[in-house]
Parts: C-alpha cells; structure tokens; sequence
C-alpha cells in the first residue's frame, strides 16, 4: 500500500470543509488566547488519533485474516473506493448526510480536556471525512496493514500542529483555504474513484511501484517496522 496516498488523504482530510473552516475556533476552545495552544493542540490531536486508529484495528484484524484473499479484498476495495469518491462528488443518499451531534462541555483549556475533545470530535467528523477514513480502513482491510492508517492520522494531525505553532501567521491563509474546501474535496472524490479503478484493474501495482521511488526513506523504515520486516 502507498503510504504518500494515505498521507495525502489525511491532509486532503484536514482541508475539508468540516475541518478546516473550524480550526480557528477549535484553538481557541483549546486556549490559543492564553498562550497555550501547541501543548493543548497536542493532546487534541492525540484524541483523535486514537479514535481512528482503534475504529481501524478491526479492519487491520480482518486483513490479517484474510491474507490470502488478498487479490479478491483489493477488488472489493477499489468497488467501496469508487463508491466513496462519488458520494464526495456529489452523489450523497440521504441516510448518510445526517449529522453525528456530539458536544463535550468540559474544560478544554488543560491537557486532559484537550484530549476528550479531541476524542469527541474526532466522532463528530467522521460522517465528513467518513469517505477518506473509510477509504483508508478499506486499503488496511485489503491487506495494506496500520501503516496506512497511522500515515493518514499523520496526514491529518501535522498540517494542525503547524496552524497551533503558527498560529499568528496564518490566519489569514486560513481564511483563503476555507474558500477552496469544497474544491479540496472534490479532488479527494476524484482521488479516491481513480484509485479504486485501478484497484479493480489490478493496475495499482503499478502506481505503487512509482510511488515507492518518491517515498522518503524514514517513511519506508517505518513501514517495515509496522511490517516486522
């Protein structure tokens, strides 16, 4: 599995409109008016990262499980992919529109609370990003592993961590990007179709194969961690 993919989801995810436009707010909800942002943004992001990485284990399980079906889960896969990138194209029955309300109304401003909501949230966008995380859960299923996943949660938590540590001098970008979400999410849709095209073809070998020439090494050495290779 292509772990630059994954890692592009994450970001692609980041700037969707149920994420991005609300950073601002979620900074300050964490204390960015009180000069603690960056610690309190660490553990928010760790909330949410744990949300996504144990809704993913199962997935992990049943790749393990069904390795030798792998050619045929890749096939499936890349039928679900399609379908999840033209439900961000436009095409949303209306049973998976509805909103997941989830509000925590704790302390936000220490550590701990930082990381409820973190929790919290990282529930709440799951019907938003739920297409992008489901595309990843579907390519850990295929037998991709939780290098994937763990790449898309980084995909997803740095670009936060930046806007927290900068928080000054973005804004303004900010504002601009959240004027161009709805197009990052038409190009996450067009994304995820091409991929579970070439999954169904059985041409994601190939692509694969380029982008493991362009992948940094730290992020194949911690693949073949992951791997126990």
């Amino acid at each position: 599995m292509s772990l630059p993919i994954a890692f592009l989801a994450g970001m692609l995810s980041f700037l969707s409109p149920c994420v991005l436009p609300l950073v601002p707010t979620y900074l300050l909800y964490l204390g960015g008016d009180k000069g603690r942002p960056i610690r309190n943004a660490l553990f928010f992001v760790l909330g949410f990262s744990a949300i996504f990485v144990l809704l993913g284990l199962p997935f992990t399980l049943l790749g393990s499980l069904l390795l030798g079906s792998r050619d045929l889960l890749s096939k499936i896969g890349g039928v679900v992919l399609v379908l999840f990138g033209l439900y961000m194209l436009g095409l949303k029955p209306a049973f998976l529109t509805r909103a997941v309300s989830l509000r925590y109304q704790g302390d936000t401003q220490t550590p701990w609370g930082a990381f409820v909501l973190g929790v919290v949230l990282g529930l709440g966008w799951t019907p938003c990003i739920g297409p992008v995380l489901g595309a990843i859960y579907t390519l850990t299923a295929a037998g991709g592993g939780v290098s994937p996943l763990l790449a898309y949660v980084l995909g997803l938590a740095i670009p936060f961590l930046l806007v927290a540590l900068f928080a000054d001098r973005v804004r303004g970008f900010l504002r601009r990007a959240a004027r161009l979400s709805h197009a990052f999410e038409i190009t996450a849709g067009v994304v995820l179709v091409l991929i579970g095209v070439l999954l169904v073809t059985n041409q994601f070998t190939i692509l694969n194969s380029y982008l493991l020439k362009i992948t940094p090494q730290w992020l194949l050495d911690l693949e073949n961690g992951f791997l126990g290779r």
